[in-house]
């Protein structure tokens, strides 16, 4: 199915029930066409090319372009079944290819970028076209239809708004027509009332307001089965959000059942997460996980802790969440996988990150703001993630991409972890990371670290007024020479203690090693560091390795730079 099944599994539900459409034709009936334009309002592209942004003939019909291709193929999987009802809507399949590049034209603009920027996402210039039959055959190099608008971004234009949160398609229903396996909130309601009678796979629906609970001393709500979907009302003006009741640490939970009792086995809830004695440290994906689970518009204010925790999850959607003030950790998916994270917000988490993706593997973090948090996103030791279009901004480190010691046992490696198309600016917010920490000995104004993280893609950002580095690509151990996490010997300095969970296996691969570096914007970054050791690495790009490990730059456009090597490698 093309390339398109590692993007749609980071949000795929386990459905289990196969669609039987091929006989629906995307973009070839007017219906279609005037819902795609009712999604993109603000785009052209369907107004000049008409049944032409799917089709290769003007009245519609066989053979399809490779984006009215992809459209038909996701009317038919299950993946894209966004409210699980077992009908894939229009809008759920446009949804579903917005992150691909359906024309292939090697710029690496998906679909998404296209339309938002008036040219066509299933057309490229010249003959490099692709036409896909129903019969099956496909036949290359063709020519693109003449007349339809501009086809391709040249690069010259302003980045586009962001385009409309993923469907659902009965959020606008009153609620005395909502299906049935629904369950109303109203305020003065207790939303954990509501869980707790929950059948698996219940929509609960909670009418705008402010809810606390007080249940729990610890978690604001904890959700143990499966299926759960947590719809707050949305409506202009309108907005549920649930608020700390106390002092509690935790405002919604989503973990197995032998979990939701976090204080049974820590003695606290911030970083480093404390276990009590006897407790076994550390954690690891198991087998059978928690699945299913969405939350959509609701706003999570005031946690001692972490705003919104998941763990042991396979499939999720947090869409149009806002965390607000919660200390340590906003969006917050650990040991979780074929995850989706979007038009979210996350600020003022300002001990550690607004969303931090940990041990997780298969998610698309996408068209979601931070700011006002130390790491404004966080991934680490995760596999397979993808942040796109999203905006990051006065928060202290941008985005950090980090391979730790601390969780290597629960999950080794930091791969194939790729930003691309974001912007992020801005971010000098000052050091306010727990005292100690190894977070707190990273000076501010740092744009994007990638530290220790392997095969990865760092491509068509937007850098800049980040005070001390745009992009640093950095060998784990280098910058911790000589602090108290410093790696052992050879990579720390003899005499001195260094960091014990640093194992030999850690060391292996704290090397950030193949990570291509392209096409980026980098504008007035290191131009004002911090004074201290870290100072001479100031730079829009810095390249901190203790050898040539594969990394490579290509087509950056860039004013200073800094490389252990004493020179950027360039891109085969």
């Amino acid at each position: 199915m093309r390339n398109r099944a590692a993007i749609r599994s980071a949000f795929a539900f386990s459905l289990g029930a196969l669609l039987v459409v091929a006989a629906i034709r995307a973009g070839a009936f007017p219906q279609t066409l005037n819902a795609w334009e009712a999604r993109y309002d603000a785009s052209s592209s369907g107004d000049t090319a008409a049944c032409q942004l799917c089709h290769a003939n003007a009245n519609g019909g066989d053979p399809w372009n490779g984006y009215g291709w992809d459209l038909r193929e996701s009317l038919a999987d299950p993946s894209c079944d966004l409210n699980g009802n077992g009908v894939i809507s229009n809008d759920e399949a446009f949804f579903c290819v917005e992150l691909l590049n359906s024309d292939a034209d090697g710029s690496g603009n998906d679909n998404v970028m296209e339309i938002g920027l008036s040219t066509q996402p299933g057309w490229t210039n010249d003959a490099f076209n692709t036409f896909y039959f129903r019969s099956g055959s496909v036949t290359a190099n063709n020519l693109p239809p003449g007349n339809i608008g501009k086809l391709d971004p040249d690069g010259t234009e302003p980045p586009p708004p962001p385009p409309p949160p993923p469907p659902d398609d009965d959020a606008k229903l009153p609620p005395g027509q909502l299906k049935r396996n629904t369950i109303v909130v109203k305020p003065g309601d207790s939303i954990q009332a509501a869980i707790d009678r929950a059948e698996p796979y219940t929509r609960i629906y909670i009418l705008a307001g402010v809810y606390r609970e007080l249940q729990n001393p610890t978690n604001g709500l904890n959700i143990t089965k499966n299926g759960i979907r947590l719809i707050g009302q949305s409506a202009p003006g309108k907005r549920v959000v649930f608020e700390n009741a106390g002092s509690q640490r935790n405002g919604i939970v989503v973990v197995p059942p032998d979990r939701a009792d976090c204080m049974s086995c820590h003695s606290d809830m911030a970083p480093p997460f404390p276990v009590l004695p006897g407790v076994e440290p550390g954690l690891k994906m198991r087998n059978p996980m928690m699945a299913d689970f969405e939350i959509r518009n609701i706003t999570i204010r005031g946690f001692r802790n972490n705003g919104l925790f998941t763990e042991n999850l396979d499939g999720f959607k947090i869409i149009n969440v806002e965390s607000v003030d919660n200390t340590n950790y906003g969006i917050f998916p650990t040991l979780s996988k074929n995850g989706l994270v979007t038009h979210s917000r996350a600020v003022g988490s300002n001990t550690d990150s607004g969303i931090w993706v940990e041990t997780s593997e298969n998610v698309v973090v996408t068209h979601n703001v931070v700011e006002e948090n130390v790491n404004g996103f966080e991934v680490s030791n995760s596999d397979d993630v993808l942040v796109a279009h999203n905006e990051s901004k006065n928060n202290t480190i941008g985005a950090a991409i980090l391979l730790l010691p601390d969780i290597f046992d629960d999950r080794a490696g930091a791969k194939r972890i790729d930003l691309r198309d974001n912007y992020i600016h801005d971010n000098n917010m000052p050091n306010t990371a727990r005292p100690g920490s190894i977070l707190s000995f990273i000076p501010s104004g740092l744009g994007v670290l990638y530290l220790g993280v392997d095969d990865s893609l760092i491509s068509r950002n937007r850098i800049e007024n980040n005070d001390f580095v745009g992009i640093a690509v950095v060998d784990y151990c280098l910058p911790l020479i000589g602090t108290p996490f410093q790696c052992p010997p050879p990579f720390g300095i003899p005499g001195l203690p260094s960091d014990p969970t640093v194992t030999p296996e850690f060391l292996a691969d704290q090397f950030a090693a193949n990570n291509r570096v392209e096409e980026n914007v980098l504008i007035n970054n290191g131009t004002n560091p911090q004074p201290g050791p870290f100072q001479p690495f100031a730079a829009d790009l810095s390249l901190l390795t203790f050898g040539d490990e594969g990394n490579c730059y290509e087509e950056n456009i860039f004013t200073t730079f800094v490389s252990t090597l004493g020179f950027l490698p360039a891109c085969p």
